[in-house]
């Protein structure tokens, strides 16, 4: 899938702003990122906390309700 990436991070409970430096609360500021750097980061996350998902997913759905691992935030 081609398209912008954004990165819901579940122990800030906020998306990844853009450089990877920091956090938005709000989805318009959020950073966007390319698939492949968007995996990237969420490999690298120590606490798998980190999720990435496609920019227009993010704003019809919302951030993940579940936690691809520990289940429901």
């Amino acid at each position: 899938m081609n398209g912008e990436y954004v990165i819901w991070s579940f122990e800030r409970q906020q998306w990844w702003a853009s450089g990877e430096h920091g956090y938005k609360v709000n989805l318009d500021r959020a950073g966007r990122y390319t698939r492949q750097d968007a995996g990237r980061i969420v490999i690298d996350s120590v606490m798998l906390d980190d999720v990435g998902m496609l920019y227009s997913e993010a704003v019809s759905n919302g951030p993940p309700l579940y936690h691809p691992y520990k289940g429901a935030s």
